[in-house]
This record gives structure tokens, sequence and C-alpha cells, in this order.
């Protein structure tokens, strides 16, 4: 199989080698970008999101191109699709947006670097805390003490709580 395909694109005139430009341009947050602007395409939703973090990769060099396997988190941007035209560069986050762990193999061929070959499967995250505001301090109550006295030959002290 593998030797059909290599005899197809020599035919083809397509070098298999190693192309030294590509592999300096290729980095994996760029991948990564790519991968979930592919996701954006598949997702049936208007959300459009973006990267927020790259959390791991590996790279495997073959003699095609190269395969890239990662983690990634998204998050859900301003922007929507049904927007006319927008750049994802310039969609900023939603404060409250959605937060979305993924999962991404993508393999760059170098004889079709315009399309890599690209599967991305998302979850969103649940129970995400946000930070807690702190309590305002509440202002200590002291306990009333009441005194009354009697006209017989002791006096009595009380101890009582405000109610709130």
């Amino acid at each position: 199989m593998a030797l059909l395909l290599g005899a197809l694109l020599v035919s083809l005139g397509v070098s298999v080698t190693a192309n030294p430009l590509l592999e300096a341009q290729l980095s994996p947050r760029d991948v990564a970008r790519a991968a979930v602007e592919a996701h954006n395409q598949e997702t049936g939703t208007q959300a459009v999101f973006r990267l927020l973090k790259l959390k791991s990769f590996h790279k495997t060099q073959f003699d095609w191109g190269r395969h890239f396997s990662m983690n990634f988190t998204i998050k859900e941007t301003n922007c929507r699709k049904s927007m006319a035209s927008y750049r994802l560069e310039d969609c900023r986050y939603r404060p409250n947006g959605v937060t979305k762990d993924c999962s991404a193999d993508v393999s760059v061929l170098y004889f079709l670097q315009e399309a890599p070959l690209t599967s991305v499967k998302c979850t969103q995250q649940q129970g995400v805390k946000k930070p807690s505001k702190k309590p305002k301090p509440q202002a200590m109550t002291f306990p009333k003490v009441t005194v009354e006295y009697f006209p017989a030959s002791f006096s009595t002290a009380a101890l009582t709580v405000p109610e709130d």
C-alpha cells in the first residue's frame, strides 16, 4: 500500500523528502490552532472557540510529514459563525463562555500542507470552580448583660443574646 502511494506521488512529481522550510514553520501551537478551526467548522453551534491553553503534545516524524497528538483547552469567544466574516485572532473570550478540554490527532503531509488530516474531540469542562468571593466580615455582636435589682437582699444578672 505504501509502495503504491509512493509510486503515485513520484509519478505526480511530488517530492516525499522532508521540507526544511515547512519543518521550521510547523509549531505545535499553530497545529493546535488549526485543530480548533476544524472543531469550529464541525460543530453545529453558532459559538466560535479559540485556543486557551496547549496542555501537551507529542510530535512524530514520518516519511511524508508529521503527526501531532495533543491536548488543549478552548474557550468560547464573542464571535459567532453567523457573522459575515471574522478573524479568529480578533475574537475575544466571553467572560462566562464555555470552556472545553480537547484532544486532537493531526497529520500534516508535505504534499498536502494546506489540508492537514485532523480528528478533534472536545468535552465541556464540568464543575469548573470560579474564584470564590470572600464573605464580607460581619460586625461582632456581644451578648447584652442585663442587671435587675429587686427590693430583696440579692440581685440577679441575666445574659441575653440579641436577635438578628
